[in-house]
């Protein structure tokens, strides 16, 4: 019973130590020069709003990279289509849900154009995502004919990103991506493919079939973070020579903190614990009045050190085991 809890204890610590660690953190430090965290309403919304974001990112890109696959081309599919959601909804004066539901499916068959193209021409992922990511900006373009999309006179359409909306959101997609990851087919057989590509697909599980249905997927989520986007800025404008690849590096800190997370709990819950991390720095930031490049400085510190813990760790437990070995010693002499 005793090493039951113990477990139970490491496992609750592993899952939330690293964004309650942040938070207390932030907070001290803001404390420490006059300021709350958390301030007004509008820090809460942004927080949430940070953490659907990156969040939303963080899963699309896990599903292809944990499989070898580096696909450049999420942030294209984000703008291109929740531009065309924007422009369909405001052309036919649509509901708000009408346009996130369009976001969603055009993300998705999108997603799924990749995915065929990255099947059928059989190139390397990072060419073909690379090829992806021009097509899509240049549709972009085309369709609002160099003039993005503003939203400023349909006010009941920025009304998607509200608090509620966005925690709604969060809670949904983490139940979906837990069952699609955990409990179907495709899941299983993604897993599969991470662990031991050869092995399985000698064993019959279909590798191009599960890397389309993966783009589509990624597709949809990226239609989520597209429309947040959009919603919260009140405008989109037109993205031009990969300027819309930089939408993926939110999420590579998430990633690697979910993966960590994972081995006590769950990574899709990691990665969304990991989405939490990242708003927490980047409002504690915005409340310390840190400028953009040194905030990029620090998050790729930060990613850096983390990712040197990460490689280490083993070591890093081998000393702390002989240190204990060493305290004992010493206390038994």
């Amino acid at each position: 019973m005793k090493k039951q809890g113990k477990q139970f204890g490491k496992r609750i610590v592993g899952t939330f130590g690293i964004p309650v660690f942040t938070l207390l953190l932030f907070m001290l430090i803001c404390n420490l020069r006059g300021i709350a965290l958390f301030n007004t309403a509008g820090h809460m919304l942004t927080f949430i709003r940070s953490t659907v974001v990156i969040g939303f990112t963080s899963w699309a890109l896990s599903l292809n990279l944990t499989s070898g696959r580096f696909d450049f081309s999420i942030g294209a599919i984000a703008l291109l289509s929740s531009v065309i959601a924007a422009r369909v909804t405001l052309i036919y004066d649509l509901p708000a849900f009408a346009m996130f539901l369009l976001s969603v499916i055009i993300g998705a068959v999108l997603g799924l154009i990749s995915g065929l193209l990255y099947v059928l021409l059989k190139l390397p992922p990072i060419i073909t995502s690379l090829g992806v990511t021009l097509i899509y900006e240049a549709m972009t373009f085309v369709v609002t004919k160099g003039e993005g999309v503003l939203l400023s006179t349909s006010l009941h359409l920025l009304k998607i990103s509200s608090t509620r909306n966005l925690i709604i959101m969060a809670l949904t997609g983490l139940i979906i991506m837990i069952f699609i990851c955990n409990e179907t087919v495709f899941g299983y057989e993604m897993r599969a493919l991470q662990t031991g590509q050869l092995i399985a697909v000698n064993t019959g599980i279909r590798e191009h079939i599960n890397a389309v249905i993966c783009y589509t997927l990624s597709g949809a989520l990226m239609g989520v973070v597209g429309v947040v986007n959009l919603t919260t800025k009140g405008t989109a404008s037109v993205a031009l020579n990969f300027s819309s690849i930089s939408t993926m590096f939110v999420a590579f800190l998430p990633m690697f903190v979910g993966g960590f997370i994972g081995r006590y709990s769950e990574e899709r819950l990691g990665i969304l614990l990991g989405a939490i991390t990242s708003a927490l720095i980047t409002l504690g930031f915005v409340r310390l009045e840190v400028s953009n490049q040194m905030q990029s400085l620090i998050n790729a510190l930060i990613l850096l050190l983390f990712l040197i813990f990460l490689n280490n760790e083993g070591k890093l437990k081998m000393i702390w085991a002989k240190s204990k070995t060493g305290i004992r010693d010493g206390e038994t002499k």
